[in-house]
């Protein structure tokens, strides 16, 4: 039996070793940059509330089932004086049949969005309106504005989120993190390209 054959095993190995460091020296690790990380995507957080009609919804029913569109609007000023929310009612059935659903969360009660409307909405409007208690909709998803001062009421924020169909939200930090852009994300979904 040769002995030859053992004796080539720490050579190669050191060219194999070798190669690996200097590969490493020509290529050192960088951190990428935050537009290079990946999106840090989690569970939509689920809740209850009841529509326009008084009825209540359990949005847990619909993660996992259905891309979504999540809009925060201003409920004072009602629906009909939301850019987006008449934009999504446009392009509802476009959306419906590409399998997305759209779900508006208001600050206002059901009677008010019933009442302060001269249009009927194909998707439902959601009401929040305890938005500044400790577990509500709009705290969860991140749209409370807290007051400057302590005399001040907190506000809400309006905020578009895009829900994929296996229901995961975008995040950062401890709050969903809101689309930069409903006009963009609307061409998506109509498009096929957001999943």
């Amino acid at each position: 039996m040769s002995l030859r054959p053992r004796f080539l095993i720490l050579p190669a190995a050191a060219v194999i070793i070798g190669s690996l460091c200097a590969w490493r020296i020509a290529n050192p690790h960088r951190t990428p940059s935050p537009d290079e990380l990946p999106e840090m995507r989690r569970p939509a957080p689920s809740f209850q509330l009841y529509d326009q009609e008084s009825t209540v919804v359990n949005f847990e029913a619909y993660l996992n089932r259905h891309r979504i569109v999540l809009v925060f609007f201003d409920g004072q000023a009602g629906p009909d004086n939301s850019p987006v929310l008449n934009q999504l009612r446009e392009f509802y059935p476009a959306l419906k049949q590409e399998g997305v659903m759209v779900f508006a969360v208001s600050t206002a009660l059901p009677q008010e969005i019933r009442n302060n409307s001269r249009q009927s909405w194909p998707f439902a409007i959601l009401s929040d309106a305890a938005a500044t208690a400790e577990n509500s909709v709009h705290r969860m998803w991140g749209t409370i504005v807290e007051p400057l001062t302590l005399d001040k009421p907190a506000g809400t924020r309006p905020a578009v989120f895009l829900i994929d169909r296996s229901g995961l939200v975008a995040w950062d930090g401890e709050f969903p993190r809101p689309e930069p852009d409903s006009d963009m994300i609307l061409n998506q979904l109509l498009n096929g390209s957001v999943q």
